[in-house]
């Protein structure tokens, strides 16, 4: 007996050895930075983290679709923001176009026409603030009711971005599709999956074809706070090709949409974001959505920094990001790296983003972290990863508390692709052939 006892006993204690070793390592990781004996536990650590976290948001979504039982964030109304792309188009298609740039019509519109779906509670500030080209793209969802639109919307766009992002990526692409980020993008019925695919997709065939690139690249004029550093950076890599492409798919869609729609709709437009400038609609925007705000800006309003200084602030930062992708751009190679400089400066640029805009990070952020693994960490830097992946939800309970954290996680995200492109150039190596394994 005593001999089995010692030998159940060993069992046991081997057993615990190997849980525990590995903990010890990830905690010593996580702490001081120090790189474990293997990066492949890093990499089935942040695996098993995004499958976890990724099937916490499927779930949420599914059970908001539905109605509940709810989990996660709360919203009063199912998909707002793509009602509102719904109504513009078929404010369109009933020739009603000059409802859609007026802030006092449009709201008009939405509680003459889509009062069901916002509870019947009155709209008074819920503007379409996208350029004419994001209505031509997007008249044909106008076609069908808002949820069977809202449906295809999402689905579309959900599959454009897995393929775009290409076989190499499809992981990294599965992972920030079941991000806090995702779930708030499906929340809000918002274009984030769109922006991912055509981003990261352009990126990806700079070299292979600079004319599919240059369109893909063009097409995210629809939303020019995250298309105003693509031209920088393609100028700064003399991807000359990609850049006309990308410069004349921009056009030919302001273009098309001004004979489609006419200049008058187009002056309109520029009325209306003349007066987004102004102190009032300011006011008023923050008033409703500081909370879901990411920027620096936003950030100094919700301190009580005075307006100038929060904007000084802002223009300080979007200086920053410029300046280090333009140094990335003409001094190194394409590449992932490079991508993750890109999206983490066009996030410091633009004074008005929203939580779900950080979707466009998500897969940087996975990519920068592959490469980081290879070598000794920053004490700290798995738990940035952490944060930055809820900071979608996380900083909202933040925000609201007086606490605006979310442009630090952008902005470490920039250093820390900086820091993977040095190591690159470096030759230092990366994580295991050079890529996250599926699960």
């Amino acid at each position: 007996m005593t001999i089995a006892a010692m030998v159940v006993w060993e069992r046991k204690s081997v057993s615990a050895l190997r849980w525990w070793e590995p903990l010890r390592q990830i905690t010593v990781a996580a702490v001081t930075g120090r790189r474990p004996d293997s990066p492949k536990l890093l990499l089935q650590l942040a695996i098993a983290f995004c499958v976890v976290v990724g099937a916490y948001d499927v779930l949420t979504i599914i059970l908001f679709l539905a109605g509940g039982p709810y989990i996660g964030p709360q919203r009063w109304v199912l998909f707002p923001d793509f009602i509102v792309y719904h109504a513009a188009g078929r404010a369109v298609l009933e020739g009603k176009l000059g409802a859609i740039y007026n802030l006092a019509s449009f709201s008009d519109y939405l509680n003459l026409n889509y009062a069901e779906y916002f509870n019947r509670k009155l709209i008074d500030f819920r503007p379409f603030m996208y350029p004419p080209p994001w209505i031509l793209m997007t008249l044909p969802l106008a076609l069908p009711g808002v949820a069977m639109g809202y449906g295809l919307f999402m689905a579309s766009t959900g599959v454009m971005a897995t393929l775009l992002i290409g076989r190499a990526n499809f992981w990294i692409c599965i992972a920030a599709l079941t991000s806090p980020a995702a779930l708030w993008t499906m929340i809000a019925g918002q274009n984030a999956f769109l922006n991912v695919g055509l981003f990261y997709g352009g990126m990806r065939l700079l070299d292979r074809s600079p004319m599919i690139a240059g369109i893909l690249l063009g097409l995210l004029s629809y939303k020019p706070q995250l298309f105003v550093l693509i031209p920088v950076a393609l100028l700064a890599a003399r991807r000359w090709r990609a850049l006309w492409w990308a410069i004349g798919t921009a056009a030919g869609m302001a273009l098309a949409s001004l004979l489609v729609f006419g200049p008058a709709f187009w002056i309109q437009f520029l009325e209306m974001a003349r007066e987004s400038s102004t102190s009032q609609f300011t006011e008023q925007m923050y008033r409703h959505v500081a909370t879901f705000m990411t920027t620096i800006q936003a950030a100094g309003r919700l301190l009580g920094v005075p307006p100038a200084l929060a904007t000084g602030a802002q223009l300080a930062g979007a200086l920053a990001a410029l300046v280090t992708v333009w140094r990335a751009f003409s001094r190194h190679p394409l590449g992932d790296e490079t991508t993750a400089v890109l999206a983490a400066g066009t996030l410091l640029v633009s004074p008005y983003l929203i939580n779900y805009d950080l979707l466009l990070v998500m897969p940087a952020a996975l990519m920068v972290f592959r490469r980081r693994v290879g070598s000794d960490l920053h004490p700290g830097e798995l738990l940035f990863y952490a944060g930055l992946w809820v900071i979608p939800n996380l900083g909202i309970r933040l925000n609201a508390k007086g606490i605006p954290v979310t442009p630090l996680f952008v902005a470490g995200l920039l250093f820390l692709a900086w820091q993977a492109l040095k190591q690159r150039a470096a030759g230092e190596p990366g994580s295991i052939n050079g890529r996250v394994t599926g699960p």
